[in-house]
């Protein structure tokens, strides 16, 4: 088949393994694709090649925070196309079949994981057989009713194809924040918490378990090679939610690349899984950027309304490790403008725990309330989204860094 894939993205420092992972595995089964990158190309261009005729089929992959943009693509492209429309993206994945419903020019949404799902999909279609059979599909029955069909098990990441980082552009692959030939590579998948801002808490509950996984070590390495020579890398950054889950897996991966791959590695952890053995592993094997959330420095209101069990004493002894190491640079993940009327000294506690962990480089997001979490259902319960807010973010292509989504708060609060 003819496959358009349409990844919505405002980032030009991004290589998302989601939609790059479907794209991959389209093109491994033989169907023609076109890529098309929203950080690089207006909608309105889009617009015109997909409904130029050249194209079987419209793939859109969606965030919660580009839902509007993939049904504003979608009512403009069946304006003058009937070609079919497949929404996917973890937006798919937490409302399902609320999109039918609420978006008539959407036929077919994926949920879950994709990539098993895509192959069988497009196959059924080209063959004109029974696509409304198919695990992780929703449709409109006959009488227009949507339908969501059995989740397929979690995608077994051994099976995947190479990666194929030609669709993205150099400057997305490798770029200078934080830090000069910056690249971001994977090696898992999954995360077993469920913070109550985050939307893996569906994921968890599709998958259980299951949803943690890591790739082959030897197909990670040829990836590593393959980018090493072919773009100006300094360090690979994995990005994965989870790496440390598996702690044998990550010390043969690391003592790998160091060995065989000879760059430096960074990664995003989790401050409860750094020891003494993870720390001297870093050292070891060439580990000089580490990411890891604080969120808020309320210890209470940490454990009580983000479901964030580490301990304030955990995070700076996490931090104080790490900063042992030589050349080590720590980045913090923080977040403000929480739904409570006391988010001014949440901050203010914030920063003064930034100051204790001796932190090189301090991120700090405005609070999103994502469809899906307990902290949605909160804002949804307290009236709190301001719904012009929300429409000028997305209309905007803002995120959030730029502008909260929430009506000013008054009162003391309540802990949720």
């Amino acid at each position: 088949m003819r496959v358009a894939l349409v990844y919505l993205n405002n980032d030009t420092c991004s290589v998302s393994r989601g939609p790059g992972y479907i794209a991959s595995v389209v093109l491994s089964a033989g169907h023609a694709l076109k890529f098309f990158d929203t950080a690089y190309i207006c909608l309105e261009r889009v617009r015109a090649e997909v409904t130029s005729g050249e194209y079987d089929i419209l793939l859109i992959s969606a965030s919660s925070l580009f839902y509007t943009e993939a049904t504003t693509l979608a009512a403009a492209v069946k304006q003058t196309s009937d070609i079919p429309i497949l929404l996917g993206g973890i937006h798919a994945t937490i409302i399902q079949g609320e999109i039918l419903n609420e978006c008539p020019d959407i036929d077919y949404i994926c949920i879950g994981e994709g990539e098993g799902f895509i192959v069988d999909f497009l196959e059924s279609m080209a063959s004109g057989g029974m696509v409304k059979s198919i695990d992780n599909l929703g449709y409109r029955d006959d009488d227009g009713t949507a339908q969501v069909n059995p989740i397929r098990p979690c995608t077994d990441l051994k099976t995947l194809p190479p990666f194929r980082f030609d669709l993205f552009r150099p400057e997305s692959i490798v770029n200078g924040y934080p830090k000069p030939g910056f690249c971001y590579v994977y090696a898992t998948r999954g995360c077993p918490y469920n913070c109550s801002y985050c939307c893996n808490g569906c994921n968890l509950a599709l998958y259980k378990r299951s949803y943690l996984r890591t790739q082959n070590i030897d197909t990670i390495i040829a990836e590593l090679l393959f980018l090493k020579k072919t773009y100006p890398v300094e360090l690979f950054y994995f990005g994965d939610e989870m790496i440390l889950f598996n702690e044998r897996f990550v010390t043969d991966l690391f003592r790998r690349i160091k060995t065989e791959v000879d760059v430096d590695v960074g990664c995003m952890v989790r401050v409860e899984t750094i020891t003494p053995a993870i720390v001297a592993l870093f050292q070891e094997t060439g580990c000089r950027y580490v990411g890891m959330g604080i969120e808020c420095g309320d210890e209470a209101f940490r454990r009580k309304f983000l479901n964030r069990h580490m301990t304030n004493g955990q995070i700076i002894d996490a931090f104080r490790m790490l900063r042992a190491i030589p050349g080590m640079i720590l980045t913090s993940y923080n977040m403000r403008g929480f739904p409570v009327a006391y988010d001014t000294e949440l901050t203010r506690k914030t920063t003064a725990l930034n100051a204790r962990c001796g932190v090189n480089i301090v991120q700090t997001s405005l609070f999103y309330p994502f469809r899906g979490t307990k902290l949605y259902d909160y804002c949804i319960d307290n009236d709190l989204i301001d719904p012009v807010k929300l429409a000028h973010v997305h209309a905007n292509h803002q995120d959030y860094f730029t502008e909260s989504v929430l009506r000013p708060i008054s009162g003391t609060g309540t802990l949720c």
